[in-house]
């Protein structure tokens, strides 16, 4: 690959007016544009992504407060700018925002396939969970023309949509797809004629090699696709109304058999950069459409530019804007304001015609409603703010001796109405007493809930008092704990059931219903004169809805308990509007306590420490990205460099304490703890010379259960012993090593990338590593990036039948006598514990040399090892009693 002999296509854009406009011409390239992101140093708090850079101002063009700029009034605080460079090779670029964004080419005999067909898309797209994104197809609803589509589904799986007569369509859906850190996937879908059978795989391109994603369908129509006359499409499908997707296509390929004859072919990483039209393999003209392009542009950095501090020379000739861009963690750390409560963030989403969250201060008098036209309301004898206890809600109000309310309801249409509230009551009333009524202007207009120590009286007054239903039954064990209390009245033709539910938090709950010939009416108010036994009840977040049964109280009600970490981002970052791209499976995040007060950000960023991934700014918008820590295990290397590789400007080891945690403590918040101590070994915390001391750490984690505390302290006290040099910082000089750029162009944050020929001077490899963070430098022919390194090795875990991730040793081993630089067999002893056991080879490491193991001999210790020296490229004479250890011990995963 050539290096660009321009300024790398290097291109600056800032969002004027809400239209992206190019001003590299002013951008100073002699002086280097910087920018960082993720972690500046191994075990770091994330710094927000920034990039300085340095604009020539003619005239004060980018001078906000100057009237002669024709930029005046457009630019400002938190200006969106984005960096991008022409680099790697070219691809099918759909722009965000594009809603018809496409390749195509027109309809043809060979298009239509009436037999086997095979479609496979190369693509690199955002990933967009929740909703249904186009893919490719040859399918138009205009005049009934649809032949089949592929498509992505909410749930991140393959969609594969056929029709036979053009009207009526088959899906067939995969398993979610296995995104890669990068984001490109290729994938393919096969529908076999013989027996109506559809296939899924995926490839890391589509060249292959192909694997099978889950299990095919099952038998299904054998009748052949639809000959229709709709184009065949890349990206958005025509009327469709589906989801345009925006992102890069490398390649696709329709094929008429299964592994049969590509009847399209298109390699759009071949085409010439700009091109509108080309021809592919097979032959087929294809067009862009609605802004799509053939583009090899990157986009290295999205923030915002805060600040325009104008500078100019004496003669007043030079005028400059030398600022910086700022990534979204600027702005969320600034934020100091904590959301609200899971319900009340909640329940105004499901559309209540009243609402009010009763989450006033102490010193409240009064009961407002964030629901537009609802009335506030002023209660007698509560006290604010007096009840904490409920995980999904902030402190509400206790009753107090003759306390009383009175809620007034706007008016809606008859019809079937829902209310709700949340209460903790510890004992039942001795006699009798209504706890709450709803008034109304349908056939039952009191609907009350009365209760005592025995019983539960369910039961509707019409406008006479008299009783329109009744329904008595033996009071269950709903105190004690914060609860829900739901009164329905669900119309199904010229009937009414009248419905009271108690719910208790995250448990049970208790039904009685009452069908009656009724109208539902609307409901007016709802109120309680709380009687004898009911002083020191807590409620609050009393909703009305229209409709059928709402679930807006769902989960939020206990603060979304037990939830998922990876689910946790995605929904706050979603009810936020904040973009988040999520690398890894959500199913496999740690479980989550309530989520309490806080920041946006501290609430993030409680996600990420519990579950131990990693969260980062985006490269490629202004939004954050989430990696799992599943995800970072035994990973294959992202990129490969050999020590000497011209492309290496420095990788220079470590060796100190800075990371070393031996004793480590795990506070469940609101729980109990677990702690993990190392009391052998050379990082323990014995004193020297048998180990280091005590280096001692303590956090708190939002974890759903106690029992999740220790485990946690091991993992982390794994992490914070590795016996091995640091590479903190490796910096690649890629105007030196073009070949590189599209690998590095790639690289997320978790990323391992892996350090191989090692000069004699160090500790032979390979070296592993965890990428952290990086940070850019791009001048006029000068392109160097630094990669922010961990060590790697603690991400390989074990791997149940791994011939490599399952080995487990045997700790404390030593050699029960010296060996010399080329014998081939060791005594083995074990001084506890079982003996080894050789089911296949695995290498072990003695006085820093590498040797295979081939075989094991003897049932005791010690054992006779048959082993090839020198793996590691040393061989030399051990003593008796060096150490015996595994390269790769079998570790198990948090």
């Amino acid at each position: 690959m050539a290096f660009p002999q321009e300024p790398l296509g290097t291109r600056v854009e800032f969002q004027i007016g809400g239209t992206w406009t190019d001003v590299t011409e002013h951008a100073l390239l002699r002086d280097i544009i910087r920018h960082t992101r993720g972690r500046t140093g191994e075990g770091q708090a994330v710094d927000p992504a920034s990039c300085t850079l340095t604009l020539k101002s003619p005239d004060g063009l980018y001078s906000p407060r100057n009237p002669r700029s024709p930029y005046f009034g457009l630019l400002g605080k938190n200006t969106p700018m984005r960096v991008s460079t022409a680099a790697g090779p070219p691809r099918l670029w759909l722009p965000e925002g594009a809603t018809a964004a496409r390749a195509e080419t027109p309809s043809a005999t060979a298009l239509n396939i009436s037999g086997s067909l095979d479609v496979r898309i190369d693509m690199q797209l955002r990933r967009r969970p929740g909703e249904f994104l186009e893919l490719c197809g040859k399918y138009t609803l205009t005049g009934n023309q649809r032949s089949w589509a592929l498509l992505l589904g909410t749930s991140e799986q393959l969609w594969f949509r056929r029709s036979t007569d053009g009207a009526t369509i088959t899906d067939i859906a995969s398993e979610p797809l296995p995104f890669p850190s990068s984001g490109r996937i290729a994938v393919r879908a096969t529908w076999n004629a013989s027996n109506g059978v559809v296939t899924f795989y995926t490839a890391p391109t589509i060249a292959g090699p192909w694997t099978q994603l889950g299990a095919a369908s099952a038998p299904g129509s054998t009748t052949g696709t639809f000959a229709s006359t709709a184009p065949l499409q890349v990206g958005n499908i025509s009327n469709l109304g589906l989801v345009t997707p925006d992102g890069g296509v490398h390649a696709f390929q329709l094929r008429s058999g299964i592994d049969g004859t590509a009847v399209a072919d298109v390699d759009f990483s071949a085409q010439t950069e700009g091109a509108t039209s080309f021809t592919d393999a097979a032959g087929r003209t294809w067009t862009l459409a609605d802004g799509a392009q053939i583009s090899s542009r990157r986009t290295v950095f999205v923030g915002e530019y805060s600040d325009w501090p104008l500078r100019a020379d004496r003669a007043g000739k030079l005028v400059t804007v030398e600022g910086e861009g700022a990534g979204i963690l600027r702005r969320l750390n600034q934020g100091k304001k904590a959301l609200q409560s899971t319900l009340r963030r909640r329940i105004p989403s499901y559309d209540p015609i009243a609402y009010w969250p009763m989450e006033e201060g102490a010193d409240a008098s009064s009961v407002y409603s964030p629901i537009a036209g609802v009335a506030p309301f002023t209660p007698r004898a509560l006290e604010f703010a007096a009840d904490d206890t409920l995980a999904g809600s902030g402190p509400l109000p206790v009753v107090q001796p003759n306390a009383s309310f009175l809620a007034q309801v706007p008016a809606a249409s008859d019809g079937t109405w829902h209310v709700e509230l949340v209460y903790r009551l510890d004992e039942m009333p001795v006699a009798e007493t209504t706890l709450l009524q709803v008034r109304a202007t349908g056939t039952a207009r009191q609907v009350q809930v009365r209760i005592s120590t025995d019983l539960i009286n369910f039961i509707g007054l019409d406008t006479n008092g008299s009783e329109v239903f009744s329904n008595l039954a033996t009071a269950p064990e709903f105190t004690g704990g914060w609860n829900r209390l739901q009164i329905m009245a669900i119309q199904s033709g010229g009937s009414v059931t009248y419905r009271m539910r108690w719910i208790v938090i995250n448990s049970q709950s208790y039904t009685l219903n009452s069908t009656v010939t009724a109208v539902p009416g609307r409901v007016v108010d709802i109120r309680s004169s709380f009687g004898a036994g009911l002083d020191g009840m807590s409620f609050g977040h009393l909703a009305v809805f229209t409709g059928g049964e709402s679930l807006a109280f769902n989960s939020a009600d206990h603060g979304f308990n037990q939830e998922r970490a990876g689910a946790r981002l995605v929904r706050l970052s979603g009810e936020e509007g904040l973009p988040l791209r999520l690398v890894g499976t959500v199913g496999d995040t740690t479980e989550m306590g309530s989520q309490r007060s806080g920041t946006l950000l501290e609430l993030l960023e409680e996600c990420e420490a519990a579950d131990g991934g990693l969260l980062v700014e985006d490269r490629e918008r202004l939004g954050l990205l989430y990696r799992t820590r599943a995800s970072l295990y035994n990973q294959a290397p992202k990129l490969t460099l050999s020590y000497a590789d011209r492309g290496l400007a420095e990788a220079e080891p470590v060796d100190d304490d800075s990371n070393l945690r031996n004793d480590v403590t795990v506070q469940r918040a609101g729980g109990s703890t677990g702690r993990a101590e190392l009391t052998e070994g050379p990082l323990s915390v014995e004193d020297p010379p048998t180990g280091v001391g005590r280096y001692d750490d303590s956090v708190t984690l939002n974890l759903y259960q106690d029992s999740q505390a220790e485990p946690m302290a091991w993992w982390l006290l794994h992490l914070g012993t590795v016996d091995e040099a640091r590479y903190p910082v490796i910096t690649l000089r890629l105007h030196r090593a073009p070949e590189l750029i599209p690998t590095v162009l790639d690289l997320v944050e978790g990323d391992l990338i892996r350090l191989t020929d090692l000069p004699g001077w160090l500790p032979p490899g390979p070296v592993d590593l965890i990428v952290q963070g990086m940070s850019e430098e791009i001048g006029v022919r000068t392109w160097s990036v630094s990669l922010v390194c961990a060590p790697g090795s603690p991400w390989r875990v074990a791997v149940a039948d791994d011939s490599t991730l399952a080995v487990a040793g045997t700790e404390w081993s030593t050699l029960a006598a010296g060996v010399t630089a080329s014998a081939t067999t060791l005594s083995v002893a074990t001084a506890s514990g079982p003996v080894w056991v050789f089911e296949t080879a695995f290498d072990i490491r003695v006085g820093g040399e590498v040797m295979r193991v081939t075989g094991i001999s003897g049932g005791s210790s010690p054992q006779t090892f048959t082993v090839t020296r020198s793996v590691n490229g040393i061989s030399k004479a051990h003593a008796s009693g060096a150490a015996v250890e595994l390269v790769v011990p079998a570790r198990v995963a948090l």
